[in-house]
């Protein structure tokens, strides 16, 4: 069945006392493009990240934003940047020395200076397994949104069919109204010229031609054989399993084009009738399908 484009999923998972959030959200877009937000600290993991998106969706707008939090204290991370304080201190003392300054710093001067503290970064073993749990969590997210966009698909395939059924239906009601109307034509126009020349005075073989040609403009046999075949190909589509987008406009294009020919043929107002009634329902079914991946 189809896929709408539109969908969102959360997820969350844990490790090394760290907590991941992630969620993605989902919107039509005619191709994939993947907008990934991540913690500064983090940037590094976008193109693994990506990846995994990538592998999950054919078409759409994905904003996936994925927090990652220490649980809990830092105490056991951070720590002091004894560089730094050495530096400040030898400073210090030399100011002190320079001004005549006999009193020492205190605690609340040294907090006050930038860079004191430093948050301990995590070793190639830790951040391995980090990725990976944040992967998981993009996963699990990916396969929520991707349950949403299905069972909106299917609402969107339901609406999709039955308002194929009513444009077949229509068809069907045009080809009645258009049984004999080519004979019907083609006596009205011999009438009519015999009626306006009165005498045998003319080429009857040349007249046949021109009824014939003329007769054939109003034929619309063939455009009404091509509709019925879009949309038999249309339904099939809506109810395969593949990503169906692309081609669904595809042949609403090309359904839409043959019932505008049949109305600029048909030179009949119950055909054209018919004809703005099918109309509607293919742009309907045109603006809904811009939301199928």
């Amino acid at each position: 069945m189809l896929e709408s484009m539109t969908g969102f999923g959360r997820a969350d998972n844990h490790s090394n006392g760290f907590s991941i959030d992630v969620e993605i959200r989902t919107v039509n877009n005619r191709y994939c493009d993947i907008f990934i937000k991540l913690p500064s600290e983090f940037q590094h993991f976008e193109n693994d990240l990506r990846q995994v998106v990538q592998n999950q969706f054919d078409r759409g707008k994905v904003n996936v934003t994925v927090k990652v939090e220490q649980n809990g204290s830092l105490e056991n991370r951070l720590t002091v940047n004894q560089e730094i304080l050495s530096s400040y201190l030898k400073v210090i003392d030399q100011v002190r020395d320079q001004a005549g300054i006999n009193e020492k710093p205190v605690l609340s001067d040294l907090l006050q200076l930038d860079g004191l503290f430093q948050v301990a970064t995590l070793n190639d073993e830790m951040e391995t397994e980090l990725l990976e749990s944040v992967k998981d969590a993009v996963k699990n997210a990916c396969r929520k949104t991707i349950e949403m966009r299905k069972k909106e698909g299917e609402q969107l395939s339901i609406d999709l069919l039955k308002r194929i059924d009513e444009i077949e239906e229509l068809v069907e009601q045009i080809r009645e109204i258009a049984s004999g109307r080519v004979e019907q034509a083609r006596d009205k126009i011999h009438e009519r010229i015999a009626s306006l020349l009165g005498d045998e005075s003319f080429d009857k073989d040349r007249l046949e031609l021109e009824v014939a040609l003329l007769a054939d403009k109003f034929d619309i046999t063939e455009e009404l054989v091509r509709l019925e075949s879009h949309l038999k190909f249309f339904r099939e589509a809506v109810k395969g399993n593949q990503s169906a987008g692309r081609k669904l406009n595809f042949l609403m294009q090309e359904i839409l084009r043959e019932i505008n020919t049949i109305g600029s043929k048909a030179n009949n107002s119950d055909i054209a009738h018919k004809v703005v009634s099918a109309k509607e329902r293919t742009e309907v079914i045109r603006e809904q399908i811009q939301n199928i991946a």
